[in-house]
């Protein structure tokens, strides 16, 4: 039976939720994963993954689901660099100690440059960009898919599938990234219209793995995709840069296969990461517990 302080993190994205708990000292007592957590698909979706996600770590540290009420909570959160999101946030229940909710994109920053000074790209399933300095963040991007994330996952498959039904209908050449796609959406424009009525960031995400795999193949589709998206990475890992942050990292599913599209000067920028996101949403929740504030959190 643990009596001391317990703190858990939560990294919050839009295709899954993660959850680390440990005690004052730091050392990590269990981990757990659950569903999407983007404020955006709805608080009940985003709580029901947070929740789920830390009965997991709390299952695996061996303690009680009610010690859920004992957590200090440190939130980084997709979506909620939206005023109106934030705004619902406050007025709904919790079943934390306190709860401190900042975005996704921050927590990675404090968990990447180990609380200091810094900048971090995020690209996932969307993209967000985050640089601290002296306490004070300023953002790039993080908008969502349908106006922003840029160099995102998301991105990345909504051109693959844009530009395959081209191809399918002869406007451009059909290669073999087109070829899969179309197979996928059934080899039929009109199968694709009732699937892309549905379709959220993740589905489209799913098809950024072929684009890359079909780019170091050499397919002039995929290779026109991932370079786009190399530029638009590099347009917004120049903007933090111009915050006057010396250290750069970027991170998140999609970088490692967005890195060898970027120029040779936007990849002398960037370094290795201290610790992860999950490191930064404790971070979070342990200032809390010792009475500091990051501006522009929220507390609960």
């Amino acid at each position: 039976m643990l009596n001391g302080k317990l703190f858990v993190g939560v990294d919050g994205g839009g295709t899954k939720c993660r959850a680390r708990i440990s005690d004052m000292d730091g050392t990590i007592l269990g981990e757990g994963r659950g569903g999407p957590a983007n404020t955006r698909l709805g608080l009940d979706v985003a709580f029901g993954s947070i929740v789920a996600a830390t009965d997991i770590a709390l299952a695996s540290a061996g303690l009680e689901l009610d010690r859920k009420k004992d957590l200090y909570a440190g939130l980084g959160l997709a979506g909620v660099s939206l005023q109106r999101e934030r705004h619902l946030l406050a007025l709904f229940g919790h079943p934390f100690k306190s709860m401190t909710i900042e975005s996704d994109a921050y927590i990675a920053c404090l968990g990447a440059h180990g609380g200091q000074n810094g900048g971090i790209l995020i690209l996932g399933t969307g993209s967000c960009g985050c640089a601290i300095t002296d306490g004070v963040e300023q953002t790039v991007g993080g908008w969502g898919f349908e106006i922003s994330d840029y160099g995102s996952g998301a991105f990345i498959g909504h051109q693959a599938v844009r530009r395959s039904l081209l191809a399918f209908e002869g406007v451009v050449p059909m290669g073999g990234l087109a070829i899969e796609v179309m197979d996928r959406l059934g080899n039929s424009p009109e199968r694709a219209v009732p699937w892309a009525e549905k379709a959220t960031p993740s589905l489209y995400g799913a098809f950024a793995p072929l684009v890359s795999h079909w780019a170091e193949d050499g397919d002039p589709m995929a290779v026109d995709i991932m370079r786009q998206a190399g530029y638009d990475t590099g347009l917004l890992l120049r903007a933090l840069k111009g915050t006057g942050t010396e250290r750069l990292v970027l991170a998140g599913g999609v970088a490692e296969a967005i890195r060898p599209w970027l120029s040779e000067e936007v990849k002398s920028w960037l370094v290795e990461p201290i610790g992860d996101a999950l490191a930064g949403a404790l971070l979070l929740a342990q200032m809390r517990c010792h009475g500091e504030e990051c501006r522009g959190g929220l507390y609960a």
